[in-house]
């Protein structure tokens, strides 16, 4: 519990019996009194819950239970979760609407039962690990190492996924014995039998395309419209201050003119800027000038490279894995964690919506006749053959090519660096290399459009495993709750189920705008134009400029920390090949480095601290 202090500052409780340990944090959002407090029981003290995020419906599921006879004694959405669960059990899951992760012990039956869960889309993280003494599980990596429990080895495939592609992905984590409860599943233990994992929710394809099966284009961008309301009233709901993030795109744009809709009065928003740097890194402009049209109370943070060589090392512990991203979520929360309490971002739209230069690239390729396909992932490898290198990991990777072609081109989208690369930088380890690409199952080859298709990918592989968790790890490392309006599961599963052609191309008056198509219609009246005429662009930060100026002391005590290198994670030949590259030439991709030097600074400021605390 001391481990998570920043998750929960205003309130703690703990509960314990023979069997089970429970532990909770509090960030009082709704009913800030003492009738909130966790853990929280019912059922005369039989049914104790842990539990940290938002479920938007509490309310009309609370005048359902009343309906049917429960009494309660609070307003929070706690007490409700625990009475659906005891009238409904692991079915009443599928029922909330919102963020969670939340462990129930139930002591009603002939044996105590522990049900975890988690939302349907990973907003909220739950780790945990199966031990010889039992099941350990936090809601970050923090109260996991603290138990003192599980063995902090590192998993050389998640090792291996993260040199590719930024991050480990769910449901692995950076240690062998810590898995993440995966997106919408409940993992139910009985004491000493085996957990059991199920699915309650997916985004089913032919469920979610007969939502808005007849609409025409306009009846679409209406029908999106009033989901985007809904979401957006039902996640202003709190009793402390609220605000958003605005970076001056649609997303955001969007999300914060529904809030002042909603509200009717002004709304605190926050941004990140570089005013040192080149202007196609610096949003701070367009914000601030979509913040005067949108009429909120706006504050930019100006982010300078010494100010990121000062908060780099502790941004990687807090993380609690490595990961290439983070850094602007750090920021943003910083500054907003000053005025409110909960913060409203765009995440979602780009992976719903079609967004990406991805989804229109897929799409071609699925059209692409399978010789066609194949010849291009020849292509693709020609290099590594010209080298004389057949690897496993090579020839692994090409099978996948040929019997997933759009799961591995949608990986190669993804890629900080090809699997042989990577494989060589870490050192060419001995591993299952099937498992490392385990995750091209999410793709669902049944699906007929290619646009949901890619969608699905996104959803369930980048968007969970790195942009929602580090959004989670780098805000409530503040003490502020992120909370994700366009991931509302009515709002996703209509998006989800509109044709490809209803996001991808074509215009509302002429103008090629790209993807978003349907979402553009249905808010093009409440965002400036200047939002969706400008060229689409990710968030872009000067992380080269700042790796061959402020940030090069980090770097090279990096790869010079014998410590750093001893744990034979990197091959350190290969890692400065990588080092001197980046500095003779701008052009390379600088997020190869930014692995590089993310990981040792996890490992020098959190994996190497734990162990020095253990030994003591």
């Amino acid at each position: 519990m001391a481990a998570m202090v920043r998750r929960g500052p205003d309130d703690s409780g703990h509960y314990e019996d023979t069997q089970i340990a429970l532990g909770h944090r509090r960030l009082s959002v709704i009913d800030l009194s003492q009738a909130g407090h966790q853990p929280m029981s019912r059922a005369e003290g039989r049914l104790w819950i842990v539990y940290n995020g938002e479920v938007y419906n509490f309310a009309a599921l609370r005048r359902d239970l009343e309906r049917r006879g429960h009494r309660f004694a609070s307003r929070t959405d706690t007490e409700v979760i625990l009475a659906l669960y005891e009238e409904k059990g692991v079915e009443c899951f599928a029922l909330l609407k919102g963020m969670f992760a939340l462990a129930i012990w139930d002591r009603r039956g002939p044996g105590p039962l522990l049900v975890m869960a988690r939302d349907h889309f990973g907003i909220k993280p739950l780790l945990y690990s199966s031990t010889p003494e039992g099941i350990v599980f936090a809601s970050d990596m923090a109260g996991i190492i603290a138990s003192g429990r599980v063995a902090l080895s590192v998993d050389r495939v998640a090792l291996l996924q993260y040199l590719m592609h930024g991050h480990v992905v769910q449901p692995r984590t950076i240690f062998a014995e810590v898995q993440m409860v995966p997106a919408a599943h409940v993992l139910t233990v009985r004491p000493g039998e085996k957990p059991q994992l199920r699915r309650y929710w997916s985004l089913d394809y032919d469920r979610c395309a007969s939502l808005g099966q007849g609409l025409d284009t306009q009846e679409q961008a209406t029908h999106v419209r009033a989901l985007l309301e809904q979401a957006a009233r039902s996640q202003m709901v709190s009793d402390v201050p609220l605000g958003a993030f605005l970076s001056g795109g649609v997303d955001s744009s969007a999300v914060v003119a529904l809030m002042g809709r909603a509200s009717g009065s002004a709304i605190h928003t926050y941004s990140v800027g570089f005013p040192e740097e080149r202007s196609e890194y610096d949003e701070s402009e367009d914000a601030e000038r979509s913040a005067r049209y949108l009429g909120t109370v706006h504050q930019a943070v100006k982010v300078s490279g010494r100010q990121a060589a000062e908060v780099l090392p502790a941004i990687a512990a807090d993380l609690g894995q490595p990961s290439v991203d983070g850094m602007n979520m750090h920021f943003v929360s910083r500054a907003a964690r000053t005025g409110v309490t909960v913060a409203l971002a765009g995440i979602g739209g780009d992976e719903l919506f079609a967004g990406y230069g991805s989804f229109a690239n897929l799409s071609r390729h699925a059209s692409l006749p399978g010789r066609i396909r194949r010849a291009a992932m020849r292509a693709r490898w020609s290099a590594v053959r010209w080298l004389g290198r057949s690897t496993e990991m090579t020839d692994q990777w090409e099978s996948l090519w040929a019997r997933q072609s759009f799961a591995a081109a949608y990986m190669g989208h993804h890629m900080v660096r090809n699997p042989e690369e990577a494989w060589r930088l870490a050192g060419c380890p001995e591993l299952d290399v099937a498992a490392v690409f385990a995750y091209a199952a999410a793709d669902e080859p049944g699906i007929p459009d290619a646009v949901s298709r890619v969608s699905l990918l996104e959803s369930s592989l980048y968007m969970q495993s790195q942009l929602l968790r580090d959004a989670d790890a780098a805000s409530m490392a503040h003490s502020l709750e992120v909370r994700v309006p366009l991931l509302d599961v009515d709002l996703a599963e209509f998006a989800f189920g509109l044709p490809g052609a209803a996001k991808i191309g074509g215009s509302t008056d002429g103008t090629e705008i790209g993807g978003k198509k349907v979402l553009l219609r249905a808010v093009k009246d409440l965002i400036p134009e200047w939002t969706w005429r400008k060229p689409k662009r990710g968030f872009m930060m000067p992380f080269g400029e700042w790796l061959r100026g402020p940030l090069r002391p980090l770097v090279e005590d990096v790869l010079n920390d014998t410590g750093f290198r001893s744990r034979g994670w990197i091959d350190p030949s290969e890692a400065n090949r990588e080092w001197q590259m980046l500095l003779r030439d701008p052009t390379v991709n600088w997020s190869r480095v930014w692995t590089i030097m993310m990981l040792g600074l996890w490992e020098q400021n959190l994996l190497r601290r734990v162990e020095s605390l253990r030994v003591a």
